[in-house]
């Protein structure tokens, strides 16, 4: 390469402003062909590597996509490479010049987004090309057009895994693992249960992350009303109890609900799942919402609300305003508020300074199985021609590293509860100790996989359930119907709903 040709290059590379995204599909080509450039001459690899390495901290950082661990890498005076990161010195791809075709889900922005992003700049030589999924049609399966695509990494729900898995079309990753030393007994125990039993004892994918519901509890309007600390271990009997202390102390015991405030069935709807109670039996022949136990939970519930110990507020116009000040948990006006690891940004954000307050995180009581989502499993194509780098980019976005992007972008929790700073380990401990009845969790996904976007009769039921049964708890607590009352109308509801779907089926 002539010096005038670098220097147009140099020019190409650095003279064009960033755009809002930071990293343009333009600047990513001119990338890839200097390097490419680079080496057909008789410089050395190390020079060359070092310049995509810098160059494309360059295009990371104008784009934000750079930590502090990442910059510190590339400052280290003591490394005889010195401007390249560790990880790039030893590019285990460094002489493959291919391009992933990695899935991306219809509502996604996959490499416009923070996902390609840090893989390329460990791995410059190699491209990813995000695949759009297409909105599916009656009769379209999801295996027909991954293999029409020939793609090389899959971004999986659950249920997606499970079906893929048990077809043979997901590489079986036990042996890959146990190559590279992959620490999976460091990822969060329960959900690698689930992996590994709905591969039928293998594992054909990596979890980046999940979200479950946990308990947040503000400590220091505890020890200021002199009541104990909620713990693990606790029944719900017991969690509701300790809300009802806090009845004429000024403080509402337990926001049942951060999304929905308004929703007074949604506890009764959580409490229910948690201990294995059902809408129904025989998939929707007899239906049993007005079983002792179901009334039970309807009249504690409701005790609740009518006594004030259970906090409740007007339906608000936007949802977006219920991660505000006025939030009844952050505003202190609540003890106690049930939510998902997305409510940790809020707390960061309304309690700092002055405002900061002492909280922790503690296990919801019962089974969480109707509360835990896999938000993305990582598996590669079993006949994929780029199994070595697909399975390099899928260890990358389940590994440690990006685990570290996982938890500043926040809402996500990862895999691993070790990659969490020691500081917020208090804060966090309570997502990794929920129970989870892994068999059933997966006998569901293998139903619902054999149809998906199909649902049966009993998870019909359940959610009709959840959508009237609001009305009838709001005339329970308003003194207009008992509890018998209201759990009678429901059963004939949910009955006529079970006859109007045997007319109407062929």
């Amino acid at each position: 390469m002539s010096e005038r040709k670098q220097e147009y290059w140099e020019r190409q590379l650095t003279g064009q402003p960033l755009r809002g995204g930071g990293f343009t599909s333009d600047i990513e080509r001119k990338v890839r062909e200097r390097i490419r450039m680079g080496q057909s001459t008789t410089k050395s690899r190390g020079w060359i590597k070092t310049t995509a390495a810098i160059t494309a901290m360059a295009v990371l950082l104008g784009g934000g996509w750079l930590l502090k661990d990442d910059i510190g890498e590339f400052m280290n005076p003591s490394n005889k490479m010195a401007g390249v990161p560790a990880s790039l010195q030893d590019d285990s791809l460094a002489d493959m010049d291919v391009t992933l075709k990695v899935m991306e889900n219809t509502y996604d922005n996959f490499t416009t987004m923070q996902y390609a992003r840090p893989f390329l700049l460990h791995h410059p030589s190699v491209g990813v090309e995000a695949v759009v999924r297409p909105v599916p049609k009656e009769g379209d399966k999801l295996q027909d057009w991954i293999e029409k695509e020939k793609l090389d990494v899959l971004r999986l729900s659950f249920d997606e895994y499970v079906l893929l898995a048990n077809e043979g079309k997901l590489l079986a990753l036990d042996a890959l693992i146990k190559k590279d030393k992959v620490d999976v007994n460091a990822m969060y125990e329960p959900v690698m249960d689930m992996l590994r039993t709905g591969g039928g004892g293998q594992l054909y994918g990596l979890p980046s992350d999940f979200q479950t519901y946990v308990l947040f509890v503000n400590t220091e309007l505890f020890k200021q009303k002199g009541i104990p600390i909620p713990h693990e271990g606790m029944t719900w009997e017991e969690l509701l109890n300790t809300a009802a202390r806090f009845q004429g102390t000024g403080v509402t015991g337990l926001l049942p609900d951060s999304w929905a405030a308004d929703r007074v069935y949604s506890l009764v709807d959580r409490i229910g799942s948690s201990e294995g109670l059902q809408t129904d039996v025989q998939n929707g022949k007899q239906v049993t919402v007005n079983s002792p136990a179901w009334a039970a939970i309807w009249q504690k519930v409701a005790d609740g609300y009518r006594e004030g110990w259970l906090y409740r507020e007007a339906k608000k116009d936007n949802s977006v305003e219920s991660f505000t000040p006025s939030d009844a948990f952050l505003s202190g006006k609540a003890a106690m508020v049930i939510s998902s690891s997305y409510y940790m940004q809020q707390i960061d954000q309304v309690w700092q300074g002055d405002e900061q307050k002492q909280w922790i995180t503690v296990p919801l009581p019962g089974i969480s199985n109707a509360s835990v989502y896999v938000n993305e499993i990582y598996a590669v194509r079993a006949n994929t021609t780029n199994e070595k780098a697909a399975w390099e980019f899928a260890k990358f976005m389940t590994g440690r590293e990006f685990a570290k992007r996982i938890i500043a972008m926040g809402g996500n929790t990862p895999i691993r509860q070790s990659d969490w700073p020691e500081g917020k380990q208090a804060n966090i401990a309570a997502f990794y100790q929920n129970k989870f009845d892994v068999s059933e969790f997966v006998a569901r996904s293998r139903a619902r996989s054999t149809g998906l976007g199909k649902e049966t009769a009993s998870n019909t039921l359940a959610i009709n359930a959840y959508q009237l049964g609001q009305p009838l708890m709001e005339q329970v607590i308003a003194g207009k119907l008992t509890v018998e009352q209201a759990l009678e109308q429901l059963k004939g509801q949910l009955e006529q709903e079970v006859m109007r779907k045997k007319k109407v089926q062929p």
